[in-house]
């Protein structure tokens, strides 16, 4: 990341989006059926008619979406524990296990306020406790008899696939699911959500089905029962019993998880009215599966009047001044960029310099500036609700959605393509060329003494490559926010011209993601929130095994989902051009066809991306050649 002068003259952005504008409009924009969003988007925070709430609890305790345990204070309640286990505590070992400790967070919300319950999210794990790779059977006996979770019904439990997967070059992670159990299956359960005052009376009910959210796939990290264990290197054959430490790891790592979490509210306009309390209260979840044993998540009345003024208003440009004022909800994100030296388009070799601009959605800026602020501002509460990439999150909660703020630089959009059989793209300029963003606090700066102090600055430079290609390029910011109980996920894409001053956009190989994704469920209202316009963004991220390869991550969602009602075999349903479908590949396949040809071609997977042949080859080039399986029905050009 290379930083420049503050005193950057700055322009508007070369490109940008606006309502109305369809300089990069596609032919299947999201507005064009079923959107009644526009008018009125339930996920829109302060300019909607209610809040989304998202509630998360860690063995036992309630935890807020950076890892830290909530306390309950001098709330008179039993069955909350008066210690709790925290996320950001470290990794444990058999000699260094997690040990629980006094909470000191506190989750606030906005009393007076209409909410809508968008995620319930509870997990139960035990880290190293079990460290025998061929015992599958002891940690699924502990999910069924010693979990937060015993009491559910795990009849018709079934040791599942074991899916192994890419973390580094030469280190894999295998994770062994535990499936069809008769809650995992079930879909006529409820959540009966209460707020309690701090004497315990129930001020507020509302009740709501498991139908009434969206997501619960593990492939998105959500609901799972697993036995994992991270660091090995490859298995030798089918079924090798012997785990080989990777290296860069002092032992492989174990786990085994009981995750509930259904998220992404199909019925967000069944909202409650948060008391007109003060002080500490409780939200109580019953989860009609676990009648007896309800979640908890202790709340603390924060009113608008005593929000302090830890915002900040705009100019008339749009930027930060020095003027201070109460935060609102919502996550908006702004780019400006800095003007090209012909006055044009930026040109190959060119330094293309941009300031970011974080900001609620009523308009006022979430930082100063010039700075955002620090990670030890992030852990204790004080970002107004801005997320870093935080490491425990994403390896222990397992949630993608849950940190990884930052930016990528991608283009021309004529260029983006599915990469396979490489780590890095060829076709296209991306910056950083990892999967993963340009985070704006990097992970390895925080074993640095000071760096969680430190404010990363707003000012950001990007060198174009001298060979760049002409055509539209993209400024990627993708971000994340909890304030007053909302959680929310931004991906926003932000254009410049290089090369050339007409514009350019994407291939249009793949689409119609708005026939289901619509209205509340447009795409934009999940997972990292980007919208159907720009979906063709997901594979300059979404190319490396380690987050997920776009063939194998959509296929997997999809077709294993049983809300997703179309027809599985129907493939234009998704793709637009005959082209992009005749592409076979084991990890494109797997998605929907797991272990079609048994162990047959067993060492693909493990094969190195950059040496062929490996999972992402081309089987069309061997056997799958003229004709495609007949239950497929693809497009016709």
């Amino acid at each position: 990341m290379t930083l420049f002068l503050k005193k950057l003259v700055l322009t508007v952005p070369v490109l940008a989006v606006a309502a109305g504008c369809n300089l990069l409009d596609t032919s299947d924009a999201e507005g064009t059926r079923g959107r009644g969003a526009r008018a009125f988007d339930p996920y829109s925070s302060s300019a909607s008619g209610a809040i989304s709430l998202s509630l998360l609890w860690f063995k036992g305790c309630a935890i807020l979406t950076n890892g830290e345990p909530v306390t309950k204070g001098e709330l008179a309640l039993p069955a909350y524990p008066a210690q709790c286990y925290h996320l950001n505590d470290g990794y444990p070992t058999p000699t260094a296990p997690l040990e629980p400790r006094p909470a000191e967070a506190r989750l606030y919300v906005s009393p007076g306020e209409l909410y809508f319950l968008r995620e319930f999210s509870a997990m139960d794990v035990e880290l190293a406790r079990f460290p025998d790779f061929n015992d599958r059977r002891t940690p699924m006996a502990w999910m069924r008899k010693e979990s937060s979770f015993k009491d559910l019904d795990w009849s018709g439990v079934t040791i599942g696939r074991d899916a192994w997967k890419r973390i580094a070059v030469g280190s894999y992670q295998r994770e062994t699911f535990y499936e069809n159990a008769a809650w995992m299956v079930s879909d006529d359960d409820t959540l009966r959500l209460e707020v309690l005052d701090a004497d315990g009376n129930v001020r507020v009910t509302q009740t709501y089905s498991r139908r009434d959210f969206l997501a619960e796939s593990p492939v998105t990290g959500r609901t799972r029962a697993s036995f994992t264990v991270t660091g090995l290197q490859r298995p030798l054959f089918p079924g090798d019993p012997v785990p080989r430490r990777a290296d860069g790891y002092s032992a492989p790592e174990f786990a085994t998880a009981v995750k509930v979490s259904f998220a992404n509210s199909t019925n967000p306009f069944k909202t409650f009215t948060m008391p007109d309390l003060r002080g500490d209260g409780v939200i109580r979840v019953t989860w009609s599966q676990l009648p007896e044993k309800p979640f908890h998540y202790p709340v603390t009345f924060l009113p608008a009047s005593e929000r302090p003024a830890s915002c900040y208003k705009l100019d008339a440009q749009g930027m930060p001044t020095d003027e201070a004022t109460p935060c609102g909800f919502g996550l908006k994100q702004q780019v400006r960029v800095s003007r090209p030296s012909n006055g044009d388009f930026f040109t190959g070799g060119e330094k293309v310099d941009f300031v970011v601009s974080l900001q609620d959605g009523d308009g006022n800026a979430l930082h100063p500036r010039d700075s955002m602020p620090s990670y030890l501002d992030y852990m204790t509460g004080h970002s107004n609700g801005l997320s870093y990439f935080n490491e425990f999150m994403l390896l222990t909660w397992r949630d993608g959605s849950t940190s990884e703020s930052g930016y990528k630089v991608v283009g021309p959009l004529q260029n983006l393509k599915v990469v396979n059989g490489s780590y890095v793209p060829t076709d296209y300029f991306s910056y950083p060329a990892a999967s993963e963003p340009e985070f704006y606090i990097s992970p390895a700066v925080l074993a640095v003494g000071g760096a969680k102090e430190a404010r990363p600055s707003t000012h950001f430079s990007v060198s174009l490559p001298p060979e760049a290609k002409p055509g539209t390029y993209a400024i990627l910011l993708k971000g994340h926010r909890t304030f007053l109980g909302e959680r929310l996920n931004r991906l926003d894409p932000f254009f410049f011209q290089v090369g050339q001053k007409a514009p350019t956009t994407y291939p249009g190989r793949i689409g119609n993601c708005q026939v289901c994704h619509n209205g509340v469920n447009s795409l934009s209202n999940i997972h990292h929130g980007v919208t159907v316009d720009h979906v063709e963004m997901c594979k300059t991220c979404h190319y490396d095994e380690s987050v997920g390869h776009v063939s194998d991550l959509m296929h997997r969602i999809h077709m294993g989902s049983r809300k997703y009602s179309q027809d599985k075999g129907d493939c234009t349903m998704c793709h637009l051009t005959r082209e992009s479908t005749l592409r076979p590949s084991l990890i494109a396949c797997g998605g929907c066809h797991p272990g079609t040809h048994g162990t047959e071609y067993f060492d693909l997977p493990f094969q190195e991306l950059n040496s062929p042949p490996n999972a992402y080859g081309n089987c069309a080039n061997a056997c799958h050649v003229t004709t495609p399986p007949a239950e497929h029905v693809l497009p016709a050009r």
